[in-house]
């Protein structure tokens, strides 16, 4: 059974720029850092897994996705928990048209507990576009959502989203850092 795709998209204002008094420098380096997630996360625990919470076909007028894709696109798309030594520290959600998965971007469909960044940052072709970043402050359905994996929060949580390019095709990569994600502190 599906549950209902966490909406981070619309459930909060998206921004290039982010004052600088919003938030920590060490959350803003998180934030803004250009290379691989995965490895970032990877250097700092014992253990990495992701673990896949969906992955569906649907498409951008049957959910709230994001403004990138044309309505009515088919899009597939893939919400991951990333653990570092079994805790959950980043929801991420990937929203990939289907005209992006033909030829040699087909095996996105099928990465199962693989971690996308690890394919991304491998592609020879990848091009990533510019961050956008977000707080959800307490009360958001983030919030709600960290409440099932057993975290509490009285702050704000903060997240990033990128286009990224494979072949001159787009996909959309959102990341939430969870309260566990070490980054708050």
């Amino acid at each position: 059974m599906l549950n209902q795709l966490l909406n981070i998209a619309t459930s909060t204002q998206w921004q290039e720029d982010i004052p600088a008094n919003r938030c920590s420098n060490k959350v803003l380096s998180w934030l803004l850092d250009e290379t691989s997630l995965t490895k970032k996360l990877e250097q700092q625990c014992n253990q990495f897994s992701v673990q896949v919470k969906q992955q569906i076909n649907t498409d951008t007028e049957q959910f709230a996705l994001s403004p990138y894709f044309i309505d009515s696109e088919k899009l597939l798309v893939r919400e991951v928990i990333l653990h570092c030594d079994n805790i959950a520290t980043v929801f991420a959600q990937t929203e990939i048209p289907h005209s992006t998965l033909s030829s040699s971007q087909e095996k996105l469909t099928n990465l199962g507990s693989e971690s996308l960044g690890k394919v991304l940052f491998q592609d020879k072709t990848l091009q990533r576009g510019k961050f956008e970043v977000a707080e959800f402050t307490v009360g958001s359905p983030v919030h709600d959502f960290i409440a099932s994996l057993e975290q509490t929060c009285t702050h704000s949580l903060w997240a990033r989203r990128s286009l990224f390019y494979i072949g001159e095709k787009p996909l959309l990569v959102s990341e939430v850092f969870l309260p566990s994600s070490g980054i708050y502190n």
